[in-house]
């Protein structure tokens, strides 16, 4: 019965908490279907984010605009619904091989949990010049290994639980953000080549972090001892900074190929000014009174704790900062396009991650008003990647729609994306020589 009871609380930990994730939360219709590859197919107010310099592009639309529009991402590092629904909600009992196996799907220490939110709420542009709203929350959290172990198995005498690689951060601001790109003639070895930046004023909403953290358990023959620290940071106040992005672009002489390279948030931090600090400490050392377990105050008493609460000053948090390659191919006679992109984070920062992702998409307008779309991406986060998703290209309006899967597939899977950007003018043009 207590099993069930903490397995049930870890799933609601599960579908609750803010957690790690790829930087990238403004994800469209168009990128999530391509795993993530489709960066050089975003034109007009689609470019802040991917690659500001696509607005130097001849390919550019000469004006469009985006309506509010959603992308997400959750999902986390061991289970996946059909493992949970199999495991947890059907088995009668969990054996001693089940609860092995719980434990080694969440690797050498502890389980991830991840989620990612994007909201483009306004963007249009004009020739080569963009200017977008949008909000963020990014965040992430792991569980220690240990308490798993001792939820499942029971305390091993004389072990020493290690509650301490415990995290938990959340991110979440709004963007004003302004984007150009000029063209140069006359390159070697391209035909078109632009350099973009995108200048973003940030309102910071909500910041909150788990900066210390120790914890340990201990039962032997005469006693059960508990030691450990936590601190927390939590913003009082609206935060506010700045960040740049930059870009170049090129189409290449060389098969025709357009590419392109992007530092996001070369500059970005935001500014909290005062911030609360708290701290926990608890510390236990002795037996349990069995005959009161079931005594709310008795554990309230069980733990010897303190806390402390104060205010500082200057904290700032830097923005995730990442490196975005990418390239885009015309084939089947203008029918279709094959994107490749390689995203690196560069700083640790709530959200951000710097395992390496390289995908690979593409699109298909065979109907034009009815283009398909496919990809699949490893590394990041989201380990394997797989996408899918169409759009629906009416006269001055598009609405674009991409799902994909992490880790698995269907119910299988550990992790889920899903975006439906509403975009109003014409999509980006290629004008083959």
């Amino acid at each position: 019965m207590k099993t069930c009871i903490l397995l049930t609380l870890f799933i609601a930990a599960m579908i609750s908490l803010p957690i790690e994730s790829n930087s990238q939360t403004l994800r469209t219709g168009r990128s999530v279907a391509m795993a993530g590859a489709g960066v050089m197919s975003m034109y007009g107010a689609q470019a802040e984010g991917w690659n500001p310099a696509n607005l130097g592009f001849e390919a550019n639309p000469a004006f469009t605009f985006i309506v509010p529009s959603f992308g997400m991402a959750l999902g986390n590092n061991a289970f996946s619904p059909d493992y949970i629904g199999n495991t947890i909600v059907k088995g009668k009992y969990l054996d001693s091989t089940k609860k092995s196996e719980i434990l080694s799907k969440m690797g050498t220490d502890r389980l991830k949990l991840y989620t990612a939110i994007g909201l483009p709420v306004f963007g249009f542009s004009f020739g080569n010049v963009a200017f977008n709203l949008d909000a963020h929350l990014l965040g992430n959290a792991a569980i220690p290994a240990d308490l798993f172990e001792l939820a499942l198995t029971g305390p091993v005498k004389d072990k020493i639980y290690d509650l301490g690689t415990v995290e938990e951060s959340a991110l979440g601001y709004s963007t004003a953000s302004f984007s150009t790109a000029m063209g140069f003639e006359n390159i070697p070895y391209t035909k078109e080549f632009t350099v973009g930046a995108t200048f973003k004023y940030i309102i910071g909403g909500t910041y909150t972090e788990l900066v210390e953290r120790r914890g340990t358990l201990q039962v032997n023959d005469s006693a059960i001892e508990a030691d450990g620290m936590y601190k927390f940071l939590n913003s009082k106040n609206i935060g506010d900074g700045v960040g740049i992005d930059l870009g170049v672009a090129g189409r290449l002489n060389y098969m025709d190929m357009y590419v392109g390279l992007t530092l996001g948030n070369l500059v970005g931090t935001i500014n909290w000014g005062e911030v609360e600090v708290k701290e926990n400490h608890f510390v236990h050392h002795g037996g349990a009174d069995l005959d009161r377990v079931g005594d709310k105050d008795y554990w309230n008493q069980f733990l010897l704790q303190s806390d402390t609460t104060y205010t500082i000053d200057g904290v700032n948090t830097p923005l995730p900062k990442y490196l975005l390659l990418a390239a885009d191919k015309s084939y089947l006679d203008g029918k279709g396009d094959l994107f490749c992109s390689y995203y690196q984070g560069l700083n640790q920062t709530p959200g951000q991650n710097t395992v390496p992702k390289l995908a690979l998409g593409s699109e298909f307008r065979f109907i034009p008003i009815l283009p398909l779309r496919a990809g699949i991406a490893v590394g990041g986060i989201e380990g394997l990647e797989i996408g899918g998703g169409f759009g629906l290209h009416l006269l001055g309006y598009q609405m674009n729609l991409g799902a994909s899967w992490h880790r698995g597939v269907a119910a299988g899977a550990q992790g889920f994306s899903l975006a439906i950007t509403n975009y109003f003018g014409p999509s980006f043009r290629r004008d083959e020589d």
